[in-house]
């Protein structure tokens, strides 16, 4: 379990975002356990949906300057989605390659959720197995496997009122080595306190995979900022 320091950052300007860049890239991409394997942005209120997510893009920039210059690769695009979620998950990984990373921002909401990630690779590397054998052993969709995640689970805090915030989580399904080249994921779940038909819940996500040339071109990714539209994937 994180505590809130090692994982939360605060972010003030687009500007101030950028620089929290590498910040953001040691806690969330890492290769051995000293990181959490995500990062909380918190966003004190002011700017809007679209702003918001066009710090996403410019983030994502941001962070594969940084891989490249680490000699870690640059990330791409695999999805671009914005949607109304008010359903309760199970501890899961989002489908995506290998090496992946998962990028949600979370408009302000008056819909209680809880937000957990549980550090399922370092449960497997403690019981001497591959994040993948985990899965297929202690599979967290049922009571023993999320059981057994509870001593790696961190519940992140709650945003405050009119606050938004970027979530960055790695999304991996490599093993730990001692080479520290493999980037090491984590789970997440949400959990609904209280469904309510009236209010909305915006989740913008991105998925990003480490290659080059994204699969996702600038026109589309300018539509993912600019649209109004809430779909369950916009591309």
């Amino acid at each position: 379990m994180s505590e809130n320091a090692a994982y939360c950052l605060t972010v003030l300007s687009h500007e101030h975002l950028l620089t929290q860049a590498e910040a953001v890239y040691d806690l969330v991409w890492r290769a051995d356990f000293t990181a959490p394997g995500f990062a909380v942005l918190d966003i004190p209120p002011g700017p809007d949906s679209h702003a918001l997510r066009s710090w996403m893009v410019a983030l994502k920039e941001r962070l594969s300057e940084v891989g490249v210059g680490r000699g870690r690769g640059s990330f791409v695009y695999r999805s671009m989605a914005r949607f109304d979620q008010q359903e309760t998950t199970k501890f899961h990984l989002d489908g995506a390659p290998e090496q992946s990373l998962l990028m949600l921002g979370y408009e302000p909401s008056k819909v209680h959720s809880r937000l957990f990630l549980a550090d399922y690779t370092h449960a497997g590397f403690d019981l001497g197995i591959t994040p993948q054998r985990f899965l297929m052993d202690y599979n967290p969709m049922y009571k023993q496997g999320e059981d057994l995640l509870g001593r790696y689970t961190t519940e992140l805090p709650q945003p405050a009122v009119g606050h938004s915030r970027i979530l960055l989580v790695n999304n991996s399904s490599l093993p730990f080595t001692e080479a520290r080249t493999n980037p090491l994921g984590v789970m997440h779940k949400a959990i609904i306190v209280t469904l309510n038909d009236a209010e909305r819940r915006i989740v913008n996500s991105t998925m990003l995979a480490v290659g080059e040339g994204d699969e996702i071109g600038q026109e589309q990714q300018q539509e993912f900022v600019k649209t109004d539209k809430i779909s369950e994937k916009v591309y």
